[in-house]
């Protein structure tokens, strides 16, 4: 039956997209910071990237880069980009990984980083490498001097960028000197962010009132919503047209790690996840998903929009996809 609606469906949207120029939304968020979506990846290539870091530029016979468990800081997983034992590298010499995203009410980026050699007798030198983040090409960091803060994190200020456009951040290891090195290092990349809401993890469906904390006054929201049918979508947590003891449930069942976004280091609370299939960053999955689709449909390649299974190519996988989430809300539609 679900695939008779999808296929209906897809004539429809078809339709509308030929004549129509969907927009993208313009939230500020780095997609799959934690390097969590896709399990361990080795080597990164530009054919096997991390989900929606999809622009690779790795010099193979220099650089490698990895997604694996070795190090965290939260979750199983991390990026490490590193320099391959017994190269000859050129001052500049560089590799990155790079996703497209909006800045238009991000002022900072901030991330969890190690830098390491793989002997004692060659521990991390900045003589010989940096790490760098970038935005559009230009350096924003570099960690040449730079130390984290108490909580071991880097938070790098960002002038603000007022316009609707995307721009590319990337994450990069450089080389600082000419010459030829016999052991290698290693840059380790996790939980990069903006600041934009709750300290990059975007407002949890329970925070209510949107103060970046579940607490007794969200719970006070709620209860005064009890039993109302028909009620605002976001009182309906479980969304089921009316509030009961089963959005009580789901309001309490997060109340330990969400009570403050300074709170969520939990496994299960580190990163906001979002629909799939909410193609445009607009907190609902609908039409104009269905349309950016069509707007992909059959297209390959690694920084397809709508290839959401990661296969390379937006197809019927990634249509069921979006069929299958249809009318899913995130936390995205409270800030449009």
């Amino acid at each position: 039956m679900k695939k008779i609606a999808v296929s209906l469906m897809m004539g429809v949207i078809i339709t509308l997209a030929g004549g129509t120029a969907w927009g993208d939304a313009d939230v500020s968020l780095v997609m799959n910071g934690s390097f969590e979506n896709d399990g361990e990846i080795d080597p990164v290539t530009t054919e096997d990237v991390p989900q929606y870091w999809c622009d690779v530029d790795i010099p193979t016979s220099k650089f490698g880069g990895k997604v694996d468990t070795i190090w965290s800081t939260y979750g199983n997983y991390s990026l490490t980009l590193y320099s391959k034992a017994g190269s000859t590298f050129v001052d500049g010499d560089m590799v990155s990984v790079s996703q497209e995203v909006y800045l238009t009410d991000a002022n900072k980026v901030i991330f969890d980083i190690e830098l390491s050699g793989t002997h004692s007798a060659f521990p991390w030198t900045s003589d010989k490498f940096s790490a760098v983040l970038q935005v559009d090409g230009n350096d924003v960091w570099d960690s040449n001097g730079q130390v984290p803060d108490e909580n071991g994190e880097y938070t790098i200020e960002v002038n603000d960028v007022n316009d609707t456009g995307l721009h590319t951040l990337s994450l990069a290891m450089r080389a600082n000197n000419s010459g030829m090195y016999i052991t290698k290092y290693l840059v380790r990349w996790d939980f990069v962010k903006f600041d934009a809401h709750c300290g990059g993890f975007g407002y949890l469906w329970e925070d209510l009132n949107l103060d970046c904390n579940v607490d007794m006054l969200d719970l006070e929201m709620l209860a005064e919503q009890w039993l109302a049918e028909d009620p605002n979508e976001e009182y309906d947590l479980f969304q089921d047209g009316i509030v009961n003891l089963r959005d009580f449930a789901f309001f309490a069942d997060s109340w330990v790690c969400n009570t403050s976004w300074e709170n969520r280091q939990d496994d299960n609370c580190f990163e906001m996840e979002l629909p799939a299939g909410d193609l445009n960053n607009d907190g609902i999955v609908n039409l104009r998903d269905f349309a950016i689709l069509a707007r992909d449909w059959m297209k390959e390649g690694n920084c397809i929009r709508s290839d959401i299974d990661h296969s390379g190519i937006a197809d019927y996988d990634d249509l069921y996809r979006v069929a299958d989430e249809w009318l899913l809300i995130s936390w995205l539609s409270r800030l449009q």
